[in-house]
């Protein structure tokens, strides 16, 4: 009982840092959060490397710099329209990449190939999707973010509900032992159902989407749900480790729960993309 409300605990102040930084933030409070996430996740992911375990801590936190940067002050940018912001966001971007490759040059002992192969893609698959969610919370709107969150929190619920309930069929054995196509499609109905709520009962959520296309985002956040947790759960297969972190009590580390944004993230900006010019 304890670990399940510990386990509740730290999912409930998760689930109110991102409302509160949406809705009373600002223009700033979301990405701030974001780039914090990013910080966190990039450590995580360069921790957890077997290849890479000990590498410089100077190192990461160039790496980690960069994810924030890169998660930051495009959004802030665009938030603000300002060409002073965004090509000042470009230019620490760059010197990070120049100070990057040069400081390796002086990490001895030090699988140089890994460290750079650890560092680039840790700052595209956490920088990268964190800095589309954060800078589409300031030109799509919070209220867009938000339904997408509540989308794959949904999701994932209902994939639990069903899957523990009816799972045989596996639905990726080899990476997710406990997923089933049962537990798939449970989320998969249970996000159309949740897009279709918020849109007939909150229309200002889902500006511009008539009922096809908020059918068609509440499938695409449940199949790249699924995938963004089975890609982390390859990553953390690879490297036999149950968790990412401890810094969420009863859920691992941070990267543990923004697995599933960080390819719905990218999935939703195309989507947008595409509806605004189809509009």
């Amino acid at each position: 009982m304890n670990k399940i409300l510990v386990r509740s605990l730290s999912g409930a102040v998760y689930v109110a840092l991102i409302v509160c930084s949406l809705m009373f933030g600002g223009s700033w409070g979301f990405p701030l959060l974001c780039s914090i996430f990013a910080l966190l996740a990039v450590a995580e992911l360069e921790k957890i490397d077997a290849d890479n375990s000990h590498s410089s801590i100077a190192l990461r936190f160039i790496d980690m710099a960069a994810a924030f940067i890169l998660v930051f002050f495009p959004a802030l940018a665009v938030s603000h329209h300002s060409e002073v912001l965004f090509t000042f966001g470009i230019t620490v971007l760059i010197l990070l990449f120049l100070v990057r490759f040069i400081s390796q040059l002086y990490i001895k002992d030090e699988n140089a190939i890994s460290s750079l192969s650890s560092g680039c893609m840790s700052i595209l698959y956490v920088g990268l999707p964190l800095s589309c969610i954060s800078t589409i919370s300031v030109t799509a709107g919070a209220s867009v973010v938000l339904t997408m969150f509540i989308i794959i929190w949904i999701n994932d619920t209902g994939a639990f509900l069903v899957g523990s309930s009816f799972g045989k069929h596996r639905l990726f054995e080899r990476i997710s032992p406990k997923k089933s196509w049962e537990g798939f499609w449970g989320g998969f109905v249970f996000s159309i159902g949740a897009a279709v709520f918020i849109h007939y009962l909150f229309g200002k959520w889902s500006p511009d989407l008539n009922i096809v296309s908020i059918c068609i985002l509440g499938a695409i956040i449940s199949v790249f749900a699924t995938y963004g947790d089975l890609v982390e759960s390859l990553l953390k297969r690879t490297v036999q480790v149950k968790d990412s972190g401890h810094i969420m009590p009863g859920h691992g580390g941070i990267l543990d729960r923004i697995d599933s944004l960080l390819l719905v993230a990218p999935a939703l900006a195309l989507f947008l993309i595409i509806v605004s010019y189809l509009s």
